[in-house]
C-alpha cells in the first residue's frame, strides 16, 4: 500500500486539521485556565490577608502603634507564618518585625520580587498603612506557581495524547478507505480487461465508499448487460443481413451468368435490388433506433395531440389490414384533444410498427383494435389483435434487437420493429407493456401526463 496516499487521503487530512483546531483549542483553553488559576490563587491569598490586616487595624484603632508593637513582641515568633508579615515599620521608619528588609510605599496588592538568602522569590503582596505602622503582607507564589505548572502540563498531556489519538485514527481511517479504493481499482480494472463479472466490493460498515460502491457497481450491472446487448445485437445483425446479402450475391451472380448467355437478366436484378432494397430498409431502422436511444433525432418537445395522430394512422391501416384480409376498428375518446409532450413523427412511426406487426403477424379474419384513452396514469394507447399472440416466455425479450421467436420467422421481418417501440416509449417517459388478448397479444403504451392538464 502506498503511504502516500495514505496521507494524502481525505480522512487523514480532515483529521489534521481537527487536531490542528484541537491545538489551537487547547491552548486557548490552557490561557483562560491559567488566567483563571491566577486569579483563584490570588484571590485567596487575599481572602487569607483580609483578616490579618482587619485585626491589626482593630488593634491600632484601641490601642495605637504601641499595641501593634506589644501584639508583634508577643508573636514574634509566628511573624510570616501565621501573620504571613514579610515586613512591619514603624513611623520612623524603623523595622520592628518581619522576615526580610523591605521599604515600599503603600499601595494595592502587587507582584514584587524579593531578595532572599537563596536569591531572589516572587511574592503577593501588600502595603497597608495602619496608623503610623507600615506593614507589607503576603504569601510566596512558589505554591501557587507549582499548581500553575502542574496544570499547564496536565494540559499539555492531555492535548498531546489526544492529538496522536486523532492522528492515529485518521491513519487507520485513511488506510482502511485507501484499501477500498485499491480494491475497487482492481475491480474497475479487471471490467475494463473483459471481466464483465467484477464488480465492487461493498462492506458490511456501508459509509460513503461502500454506498460510492453500490452505485458503481449498478452502473457496472447496466453496463454489463449493454455489453451483452451489443455482442448479442452484433451477432444477430450478422445473422440477419447475411441472408439477404448472400441472396442478392446470388441474383447478381445469376443475372451474370444470364447476360452471358445472351437473356436478359431483368428479373434477376429486380430480386437482387429487392433484397438490397430490404436491407438498406434494416439499416435505417438500426440507425433510427440508435439516435432515439442517443436522443437525437428529436426536435424540443412539443404538443403532440394524439388524438389526431391516431385518426391519421388508422385510416392507412385501416386499408392495410382490409388488403390483407382483416379488420381494424378504432375507438377514441369523448374529447376532442389528449395532449402529451414530445415529438410527432416518433409517435406516430411507434404506432405504425404496432399495428404494422398486427397486420404482418395476423392470418385471415384478424380483428385488430386500435384505441386511445385518458387513464389516471395519463393518456394510454393499446393496439390489440386476435393473431397467434407472444409466448409469456418470450414477452420479455420481443423488445431486443433482432429477437424473432421462433413461430414468427416464416413471415417477413427484422425483428425490429418492437424495439424501436420500446426506444421511441422510453424517449417519451412512457411505459410499454404486453398481456395476453386471448388470443393473440395487446400492447399498451402510457404517456405520462403534461403538466397543462
Amino acid at each position: 500500500m502506498d503511504r502516500g496516499n495514505v496521507f494524502s487521503g481525505g480522512a487523514f487530512r480532515v483529521t489534521v486539521y481537527a487536531t490542528l483546531v484541537l491545538a489551537i483549542v487547547f491552548v486557548a483553553t490552557a490561557i483562560a485556565g491559567y488566567t483563571y488559576l491566577q486569579d483563584e490563587q490570588y484571590e485567596q491569598v487575599r481572602a487569607r490577608a483580609a483578616p490579618v490586616i482587619e485585626m491589626y487595624r482593630d488593634i491600632e484603632a484601641r490601642g495605637g502603634d504601641a499595641a501593634v508593637t506589644a501584639h508583634l513582641d508577643e508573636t514574634a515568633g509566628l511573624a510570616g507564618t501565621i501573620d504571613r508579615l514579610l515586613n512591619v515599620r514603624d513611623a520612623s521608619g524603623a523595622q520592628i518585625a518581619g522576615q526580610f528588609d523591605l521599604s515600599l510605599p503603600p499601595g494595592g496588592w502587587q507582584v514584587q520580587e524579593i531578595p532572599t538568602d537563596g536569591g531572589h522569590a516572587t511574592y503577593y503582596l501588600s502595603v497597608e498603612q495602619i496608623g503610623g505602622m507600615r506593614l507589607v503582607i503576603g504569601e510566596a507564589l512558589a505554591p501557587l506557581e507549582r499548581v500553575e505548572i502542574i496544570f499547564i502540563r496536565t494540559l499539555m498531556i492531555i492535548g498531546g495524547v489526544l492529538s496522536l489519538a486523532f492522528i492515529a485514527l485518521g491513519y487507520l481511517t485513511s488506510r482502511s478507505v485507501q484499501r477500498k479504493l485499491e480494491r475497487m481499482g482492481q475491480a474497475l480494472r479487471a471490467f475494463a480487461g473483459g471481466d464483465t463479472d467484477a464488480r465492487l466490493p461493498v462492506a458490511t460498515s456501508n459509509d460513503q465508499v461502500d454506498r460510492i460502491a453500490q452505485t458503481m457497481n449498478a452502473q457496472l450491472d447496466r453496463l454489463s448487460v449493454l455489453m451483452t446487448e451489443t455482442r448479442t445485437s452484433a451477432v444477430a445483425i450478422s445473422h440477419d443481413l447475411k441472408r439477404p446479402l448472400a441472396r442478392a450475391l446470388l441474383g447478381m451472380e445469376h443475372a451474370l451468368t444470364l447476360a452471358e448467355q445472351g437473356h436478359v437478366p431483368q428479373e434477376a436484378l429486380e430480386d437482387s435490388l429487392q433484397e438490397l432494397t430490404n436491407l438498406n430498409g434494416i439499416f435505417d431502422a438500426i440507425l433510427r433506433i440508435a439516435r432515439i436511444d442517443a436522443d437525437q433525432g428529436m426536435a424540443q418537445p412539443r404538443d403532440v395531440d394524439l388524438v389526431e395522430v391516431v385518426r391519421d394512422i388508422a385510416e392507412t391501416y385501416q386499408v392495410v389490414a382490409e388488403e390483407s384480409g382483416q379488420a381494424m376498428t378504432l375507438s377514441l375518446p369523448h374529447v376532442a384533444t389528449l395532449v402529451i409532450q414530445g415529438d410527432a413523427r416518433m409517435v406516430a412511426q411507434m404506432l405504425a410498427n404496432l399495428l404494422q406487426n398486427a397486420v404482418t403477424h395476423g392470418q385471415d379474419g384478424n380483428q385488430i383494435t386500435l384505441s386511445l384513452c385518458d387513464t389516471d396514469q395519463g393518456p394510454a394507447l393499446e393496439v390489440a389483435d386476435t393473431g397467434p399472440g407472444i409466448a409469456k416466455a418470450n414477452q420479455a425479450r420481443v423488445f431486443d434487437a433482432f429477437f424473432r421467436a421462433e413461430e414468427a420467422r416464416s413471415t417477413d421481418g427484422n425483428g425490429l420493429g418492437l424495439t424501436l417501440v420500446k426506444s421511441v416509449a422510453d424517449r417519451h417517459g412512457a411505459t410499454v407493456t404486453l398481456a395476453d388478448n386471448d388470443p393473440g397479444l395487446r400492447v399498451r403504451v402510457v404517456f405520462p401526463r403534461t403538466g397543462a392538464e
